[in-house]
């Protein structure tokens, strides 16, 4: 845990300088002329026929040449209430709607291995269903690419920062926001800076298509295929960087569907986990000795924090209360130290904060003890129904964006 504490403390930091240059750098390349090449926006959606409007509105924003852009809505067969809500929307050209038929697995990566087949584009990017884009992204994406200093273009994916704006709408949606600020405001443009491998999130990560292809696109069984997609790009020799248009998405809003989509994550986390461990020799060899200790402690990091934290914040409250069972006091420095660095990270991230954001943190303990009873949930699933995907539902929030965000 000291390890973990201490590796997420230095992300943050290289994470902080990160965001204050990229601002810079991001500014003066939107002065300069650039060639738009051919862009594929992949949509997968399922069941999710009140989050069209919006979803369309804001693909419709975007602020990309249209003749070179197509956005391909990847449904299942037999979703006909999101077909035809697509079907009432003024769909143009560059619009599709692809049905894609029934196989031995439905998960979102074997529907985006479905959509690459079917375009030529230089660069794809993915976007889920209430996903509310900066409409610069995609442009900030190609300027991300055609700046790079690698003439042979190993910059195989930039992330989008990914920010959750019900926050103020329930307790666990502002964790769950105070979360996402630090992980894709911090961590994430620290790891690309470092050089290590990411952790990619499920969506407003935008790809060179020939790498994709050249990794073998998305897991089909791995029900978190963002992560093992970053880190099969990153033994394949490939880097990541990050760019600072956001994508806004919503927060859960109950604890039933926090837990059901944490428990796929930890579930994925655990996949992901034996699959980079399955040949260590080969893969220290591609990766370095450096590079793969600081994936392994960032992916094992995770699970483990996730199956013992809420013991620990048990045994921590029963300690006073309970003669013998306190805490040594190395254990108390960890937790004080972690709770610490998560404070500091909050204070730094580059979003708005908000004064709710001082409760979020006073209560995150029990956040985090949370996680327990989504690990638990992930670990029998793991042996009962290791492909089921336990789908978030969208378009619960009464919470309206203000579009002037979406640039």
């Amino acid at each position: 845990f000291g390890a973990l504490i201490l590796f997420r403390a230095w992300l943050i930091v290289l994470g902080w300088v990160s965001q204050n240059s990229a601002q810079d750098s991001q500014t003066g390349a939107k002065q300069k002329k650039t060639y738009w090449p051919k862009y594929t926006v992949l949509v997968p959606v399922f069941n999710e026929a009140r989050a069209i409007p919006k979803l369309v509105a804001a693909l419709k924003g975007l602020d990309y040449p249209k003749r070179q852009l197509d956005i391909l809505f990847l449904l299942e067969e037999e979703d006909q209430t999101t077909f035809q809500a697509l079907e009432h929307e003024a769909l143009k050209s560059h619009f599709r709607i692809v049905r894609i038929p029934k196989g031995r697995i439905q998960t979102k990566p074997r529907a985006l291995n479905y959509g690459l087949q079917l375009t030529d584009a230089e660069f794809v990017c993915i976007y889920d269903a209430e996903d509310q884009m900066h409409s610069g992204q995609l442009k900030a994406a190609v300027h991300a690419f055609q700046s790079t200093d690698h003439p042979d273009k190993r910059l195989a994916c930039v992330q989008a920062p990914l920010v959750p704006h019900n926050g103020g709408e329930r307790w666990i949606a502002g964790q769950f926001e105070t979360e996402y600020l630090v992980q894709f405001g911090l961590i994430v443009p620290g790891l690309t800076l470092a050089g290590l491998p990411v952790l990619l999130g499920g969506t407003s990560n935008h790809f060179r298509r020939d790498a994709l292809l050249k990794v073998g696109g998305w897991d089909p069984f791995n029900v978190t295929e963002d992560a093992d997609l970053g880190f099969r790009l990153a033994t394949s020799g490939y880097s990541v960087g990050s760019i600072t248009p956001p994508t806004y998405e919503e927060a859960p809003l109950t604890l039933d569907v926090w837990i059901n989509q944490r428990s796929r994550w930890v579930k994925g986390y655990i996949q992901t986990l034996g699959v980079f461990w399955r040949s260590p020799r080969q893969c220290i060899n591609r990766l370095g000795i450096i590079r793969w200790l600081a994936a392994s402690l960032l992916l094992a990091g995770s699970i483990l924090s996730a199956i013992v934290f809420g013991p620990l914040f048990a045994w921590t409250l029963l300690g006073p209360l309970i003669p013998g069972v306190m805490m040594s006091p190395l254990g108390i420095v960890l937790c004080c130290l972690g709770f610490t660095v998560h404070y500091v990270a909050v204070l730094i991230q580059p979003r708005t904060t908000y004064w709710r954001n001082l409760r979020d943190v006073l209560t995150v303990p029990v956040y985090w003890s949370l996680q327990s009873r989504a690990a638990y949930k992930a670990v029998r699933e793991l042996f009962t129904a290791p492909y089921f995907w336990n789908k978030t539902d969208h378009g619960l929030t009464d919470v309206e964006l203000n579009r002037r965000h979406l640039g």
